[in-house]
């Protein structure tokens, strides 16, 4: 299932060429009822975003910057509490668990809440917030899938491209947002 999404992605961004409104439809669809919904949909997932989303509720972006740097400035540095805390939990482990059987085709998970601050994630990123990027801001404020470009990423050094997705509560309301970095040489 993961490979015929990935060729479905492949043939969409590296032909350049659209394609028909049907193809693109059933490659959608093949992503959100596939291996990443299974995924977005388990109920300790949308838990553990949804009390994320009480505690982060009142950060002032100032909050969120802080916190974005002192991440940024630990994947540099020897010791790693803040880092290390998030991969600890039993929500980032389960992630390298479906990361880890997926013989290569996902290279990353990043679960994030309603400000883009990660909530698990199957390794570390090159940042703790991504508010500021499409991988959040599509899913969270429009409620698309988005899918990145083809290219080579920092945190998990291979090509690959994100999919992300929204992330919803039980009543269908958008509470956070997933992305998935798909390999395209596993």
């Amino acid at each position: 299932m993961i490979k015929s999404i990935v060729m479905g992605i492949m043939m969409l961004a590296l032909t350049g060429v659209a394609l028909a409104t049907e193809s693109y439809d059933r490659v959608l669809d093949d992503m959100v009822s596939g291996p990443i919904a299974v995924v977005v949909r388990q109920k300790a997932l949308v838990s553990a975003v949804a009390r994320q989303n009480q505690e982060t509720a009142d950060y002032s972006r100032e909050q969120i910057e802080a916190l974005d740097a002192r991440w940024r400035v630990e994947l540099e540095a020897e010791e790693q509490p803040f880092i290390d805390a998030l991969l600890e939990r039993e929500l980032s482990q389960y992630l390298m668990r479906v990361q880890k059987n997926s013989d290569g085709w996902i290279t990353e998970i990043m679960i994030m809440d309603a400000k883009g601050l990660n909530v698990a994630q199957s390794q570390a990123t090159s940042d703790y917030w991504q508010g500021d990027e499409a991988k959040w801001q599509v899913p969270f404020n429009e409620g698309r899938i988005h899918i990145g470009d083809i290219e080579l990423d920092d945190s998990t050094q291979s090509v690959q491209a994100q999919i992300s997705v929204p992330i919803k509560d039980r009543f269908s309301k958008i509470i956070g947002a997933a992305t998935f970095g798909i390999s395209f040489h596993p």
